[in-house]
């Protein structure tokens, strides 16, 4: 049974191509299918008529929505993908301008720590004169160290 209807399904797609009529003849309890009508038994035909022109309009329109929405998809794709790239571009340019500053920082702690050594190296030279000016010089130099790793 399921044979039958697979070779009229088949029969059905190949006449529907071609439009012409198929003949089902039942022979002795046997059914064949044909182009011609049966010569002896019992014979129907079947109906086969193409798909109608409304359905490939609605199939064309169909086409035609997807191929909207597949260059809108490609548009909004390709801006996500320039997004990404000045997003990357954007941090890249951030990554080195913080490593900048790292190493800014770093000289102005090191520069801090000579300059502390010197002032002790005077204090012990002079004993406890210019105290109030190295004093001085130390904090600005902390503020300075500070004002650029704090950024």
């Amino acid at each position: 049974m399921l044979r039958h209807l697979t070779i009229l399904g088949l029969l059905a797609l190949c006449g529907a191509a071609h439009a012409d009529s198929i003949y089902k003849c039942s022979v002795g309890g046997k059914i064949t299918y044909s182009s011609a009508p049966c010569s002896a038994g019992r014979a129907t035909e079947l109906e086969t008529t193409p798909p109608a022109t409304g359905a490939q309009a609605d199939a064309a329109r169909t086409l035609e929505r997807q191929k909207a929405v597949l260059a809108a998809r490609e548009k909004e794709r390709s801006a996500s993908t320039a997004r990404q790239a000045q997003a990357a571009h954007d941090a890249a340019h951030i990554n080195r301008v913080s490593a900048g500053r790292q190493a800014d920082c770093a000289r102005m702690q090191q520069r801090q720590k000579k300059e502390h050594k010197r002032l002790a190296a005077e204090a012990a030279k002079v004993g406890g004169q210019g105290k109030i000016e190295r004093d001085l010089d130390a904090e600005v130099m902390a503020r300075a160290v500070e004002a650029a790793c704090s950024r």
